[in-house]
């Protein structure tokens, strides 16, 4: 719709593409200008002949049509019924609609600027506030989203939502309570596709490659690495940012080596493929320390923390919820004296987990994966578990193409990479970072 779609342009001039040099508090969005873009567009909050009881039951219809339609998939379909509705009312509800179906379509620029006006222009819903600071911190713009969400606490430091979401951020599990699922905020995506039971668990982080139907995941999300299941048989399920599930089988069953790094990360084959980015790349050599990088990871891992300090696994996410994945940007680190052949992945996620999920250098290409240290036997942590005293490790892509090969993109010259925006990046994100959900199936002994 014109108005929707011109609001949307005009808060985009609010928002400053989020590139490795620039500070991220000049990407708060200026109140004045954002509401100012929306007046210039004759959108008023004041009621109208548009507010007669057919006019707002019509409207409340459009919303759930909306809302429907999303939950099943219909991304175009939801943004029709939205759009219709924005035509008779400018309302934060619509627009938190409008704002979770470009999340589905993976449209996390427009999204980021958009919410920036929601943010600026209704500030007597705190909830359009608390999207964009949600937002912001997923895509690594950490310092721009406390500020914005300091903000909304000094205006509304008892509302639920601001308070789950400030609780999310002090504990570092970043996976969605329950507060923040509900309507209409509402800050993750929609599970489509395959029906997950409700026993199944978010145990990692995945890979998609560039094929759009294989996935690389951390070898401890299998049976004989998770807690509680050494017997057990595994049904598995991938997940995207965009909420699309498919089931998934491993590809070939090989024992780890116990010394590679790169026999740890396991290779799934889902029933059917998933949408890639498109314009996949992976450098042509290994990055070295001190790189700047992104890394990525599924919030659901990071509730290991928790479970494990109690000697329990409960808080591996039974619910299996989706979620969005969180991306920071940090510098690689140097290898481990310990360890030859491992070296610390630098980039600081939130929580801790398998991880599993990518890391780009700032150009966007691949250079590795993010892998979790298990305790072992005798050191602090629980057997098996991943260990919070022990950093995390970087995988690189040379490993990664030694053994899987040339199933990761186009492989990039070795020159300087041209930086690009972690917002463009976080796009990419979506699509190629997955949950990884196991349930395990009992098996009888005899079949074992």
């Amino acid at each position: 719709m014109p108005w929707l779609r011109a609001v949307s342009a005009a808060a985009t001039l609010c928002v400053a593409a989020a590139t490795w040099a620039a500070p991220a508090a000049s990407r708060v969005p200026s109140t004045a200008v954002s509401a100012g873009a929306h007046e210039a567009h004759g959108h008023g909050h004041a009621h109208d002949v548009r507010s007669s009881p057919q006019a707002l039951a019509e409207r409340r219809r459009l919303i759930a049509e909306g809302e429907a339609r999303l939950r099943a998939g219909d991304v175009a379909a939801a943004r029709l019924a939205f759009e219709q509705a924005a035509q008779s009312a400018h309302e934060a509800e619509i627009e938190l609609g409008w704002l979770r179906m470009q999340m589905q379509a993976g449209e996390y620029r427009q999204a980021l600027a958009f919410a920036a006006h929601t943010a600026g222009v209704h500030l007597d819903h705190v909830e359009g506030a608390a999207f964009y600071a949600w937002l912001l911190n997923l895509g690594a713009q950490v310092q721009a989203a406390t500020q914005t969400l300091d903000g909304v606490q000094a205006r509304a430091p008892g509302h639920p939502l601001v308070q789950a979401v400030q609780q999310r951020w002090q504990s570092g599990a970043l996976a969605p309570s329950a507060d923040m699922l509900r309507l209409p905020a509402r800050l993750a995506p929609y599970a489509t596709g395959a029906q997950v039971p409700p026993g199944a668990r978010v145990v990692a982080t995945g890979l998609l490659l560039a094929d759009g139907g294989h996935v690389l995941v951390p070898r401890a999300a299998l049976p004989e690495g998770l807690p509680g299941a050494p017997s057990a048989e595994v049904r598995l399920w991938l997940r995207n940012g965009l909420g699309q599930t498919v089931e998934a089988q491993l590809e070939a069953k090989e024992a780890s080596d116990g010394a590679s790094l790169a026999s740890e990360v396991v290779m799934l084959r889902l029933t059917q493929t998933l949408p890639v980015g498109g314009g996949e790349v992976v450098a042509s050599r290994d990055a070295a320390p001190g790189t700047p990088a992104y890394a990525v990871d599924l919030p659901a891992n990071q509730a290991l923390d928790q479970g494990n300090n109690q000697g329990n696994n409960q808080s591996l996410d039974a619910a299996g919820e989706p979620a969005w994945p969180v991306m920071r940007a940090g510098f690689l680190g140097l290898p481990l004296a310990a360890a030859q052949g491992k070296t610390r992945l630098g980039v600081a996620l939130p929580g801790r987990g398998l991880r599993g999920g990518p890391v780009y250098d700032q150009g966007g290409r691949l250079i590795g994966v993010a892998l979790g240290q298990m305790a072992s036997p005798g050191q602090s942590g629980k057997a098996d578990q991943p260990n919070a005293h022990l950093p995390d490790l970087l995988l690189p892509v040379s490993a990664l193409r030694a053994r899987f090969g040339e199933r990761f993109g186009r492989v990039a010259p070795p020159a300087r990479p041209t930086p690009v925006g972690a917002d463009e990046l976080y796009e990419l994100v979506l699509r190629s970072s997955l949950q990884v959900l196991a349930l395990p199936v009992s098996v009888p002994p005899a079949v074992r």
